[in-house]
C-alpha cells in the first residue's frame, strides 16, 4: 500500500515543483513572445505563491472534513484549469490569472500526503515518509530546468503547458481510483462535521497554542532563506560576481537543486535513530546559517568552493522535515489537516515575504540604484548583505526554536494511541 500511495502522491507533488518553478524557464519565451518585462515575470511569480497560501487554511478545513482524496482529486482539476488558461494567454492579466490558479490547485497536494501519513501511520515514521514525499517532489526542481528548456525547444511553451494540463487530469483520475478513503482500519479525514466559524475557532487554538510559537519563526524563514538562493539570488550572483554564461550558472544551480534531493532521505530517518527532533534540527539549521554568514563575511569565496558551499545549504535544509515532523507532533489526531496547512501558511509566508525583503537590502546596498524597472548588476557588498541578513533570519529563528521542548518519536511510558488498531499493520 505505501508504494501505491508514492505512485500517485509523489508524481503529483513532482508537477506542483515544476509548475512552482518554471519561470525561470519559461521567463525568455514570455519576454519574447508576449513582450514580458522583468517587473512581469517577478509578479507571475509571486502569483503562483499568493494562489498558493491564500488557499492554505480553506484546504486544511477541507482535509480535516473530506479526507485528502476528494480534495486533492478535486483540486487537480483547478491545477488543469491554470495550465490551460496560462497556455492560452495573450497577456499578462490571463498569464497572472493562470498562476494563480495553479498555485490554487496545488496548495494540498503536500499537505494532502501529510495528512495521510499522520493518520494512517504510527508518528515516529512521520519524518521518515514527508522527507520521501519531499525527495520525490523536488525531482520537480530538477525537470524544469534544462529539461523543461529542451522540451520548450522541441514543442513550445504553449503545447508543454497543453501538456501540463493533461498530465494534472490524469491524476485526478488517477487520485480517485487509487487513493483510499480510509487506510489501515483508520479514516483519513477525522470524522467531524463542522460550520465554517467552528473550523475558523479550531484554527484560532492552533495559533493560540504557545507550543508552537517557537517553531513559528524556524517554519517562517527555514525554506524561505533557501528558496531565496535558489529561486532568486543564485543566478544574479553566480553572473555579477563571477561571471558566469547561462549553462554555467544553471550547472551550479543543478548541482544546489539536487541537494533538496538529497537532504530530506539523509535527515529524514535521523529521529528515530536518535529518538530526538530537535537535535537533528538545531545542527542542520546551525549548519545552514554558519554557511551563510560565512558567504557575508567572505564575498567572493573560490569559484571551485562555491558549488560545494551551494550544495550543502540545500542538503542542509532537509532539516526542515524534521522541524515539520515537530509541528505535527503538537496537533491532535481531529485537527492535523488544519494544523499542518497552518505550518505550511508560515512555511509558504516565509517565501513569499523573504524574498522581497531580500530584495530591499540588497537594493539598500546596491549604491547608485537603478530604476525598479531595469535590471542592475549588483556589487559584492549587496549579496554580502542578501547573505548575511538570511543568515541572520535563520540565527534568530534558530534562538526561537532552542526554546521549545524537544518532540521525542518514540515515548514507551505513553499509552497507545487509541485511534490506531494494530491488527491493521502491514506486514
Amino acid at each position: 500500500m505505501l508504494i501505491r500511495l508514492f505512485i500517485v502522491l509523489g508524481p503529483a507533488y513532482i508537477l506542483s515543483q515544476f509548475l512552482r518553478n518554471s519561470i525561470a524557464v519559461l521567463g525568455p519565451e514570455l519576454s519574447v513572445s508576449l513582450d514580458v518585462g522583468s517587473a512581469g515575470l517577478g509578479t507571475m511569480t509571486g502569483a503562483f505563491f499568493l494562489g498558493f497560501a491564500a488557499m492554505q487554511l480553506p484546504v486544511g478545513m477541507a482535509l480535516d472534513r473530506f479526507g485528502p482524496r476528494r480534495v486533492m482529486a478535486s483540486f487537480m482539476i483547478i491545477v488543469a484549469l491554470g495550465c490551460a488558461v496560462f497556455a492560452m494567454a495573450d497577456d499578462l492579466f490571463m498569464l497572472m490569472a493562470g498562476r494563480v490558479l495553479m498555485g490554487v490547485g496545488c496548495a494540498p497536494l503536500l499537505m494532502g500526503a501529510m495528512v495521510i501519513f499522520a493518520r494512517a501511520f504510527e508518528p515516529d515514521r512521520f519524518a521518515s515518509l514527508t522527507s520521501l514525499q519531499l525527495a520525490i517532489g523536488n525531482s520537480g526542481i530538477l525537470l524544469a530546468t534544462s529539461p523543461f528548456a529542451l522540451l520548450i525547444e522541441q514543442t513550445g511553451w504553449r503545447i508543454s503547458l497543453f501538456g501540463a494540463a493533461a498530465l494534472a487530469c490524469g491524476f485526478v483520475i488517477l487520485m480517485l481510483l487509487a487513493l483510499p478513503e480510509s487506510l489501515r482500519g483508520r479514516s483519513l479525514s477525522s470524522g467531524r462535521s463542522e460550520g465554517l466559524i467552528q473550523s475558523l475557532q479550531g484554527v484560532g487554538q492552533i495559533l493560540a497554542d504557545r507550543r508552537l510559537w517557537p517553531l513559528m519563526p524556524l517554519l517562517f524563514c527555514g525554506y524561505g532563506s533557501v528558496v531565496s538562493i535558489t529561486a532568486l539570488w543564485g543566478g544574479p550572483y553566480l553572473a555579477d560576481i563571477y561571471g558566469l554564461q547561462a549553462v554555467d550558472r544553471g550547472n551550479v544551480l543543478l548541482l544546489m537543486a539536487s541537494g533538496s534531493v538529497i537532504g530530506p532521505l539523509c535527515f529524514g530517518p535521523l529521529d528515530r535513530r536518535f529518538n530526538s527532533r530537535k537535535w537533528i534540527v538545531v545542527p542542520g539549521c546551525g549548519m545552514v546559517m554558519a554557511i551563510f554568514m560565512l558567504l557575508a563575511f567572505w564575498g567572493r569565496p573560490p569559484l571551485w568552493l562555491l558549488p560545494g558551499l551551494f550544495f550543502l545549504i540545500s542538503a542542509g535544509t532537509g532539516y526542515f522535515s524534521v522541524a515539520v515532523a515537530h509541528a505535527r507532533s503538537l496537533y491532535s489526531y481531529e485537527t492535523i489537516g488544519r494544523g499542518m496547512t497552518v505550518s505550511n501558511m508560515l512555511v509558504m509566508g516565509g517565501v513569499g515575504i523573504l524574498q522581497p525583503l531580500s530584495g530591499l537590502v540588497a537594493r539598500w546596498f546596491q549604491g547608485d540604484m537603478a530604476p525598479l524597472d531595469q535590471m542592475a548588476a549588483l556589487p559584492e557588498n549587496a549579496y554580502r548583505a542578501v547573505f548575511g541578513f538570511l543568515g541572520a533570519c535563520l540565527l534568530l529563528s534558530l534562538l526561537s526554536y532552542l526554546r521549545a521542548p524537544d518532540s521525542k518519536p518514540f515515548k514507551p511510558q505513553e499509552p497507545p494511541d487509541p485511534a490506531f488498531r494494530p491488527e491493521h499493520r502491514d506486514g
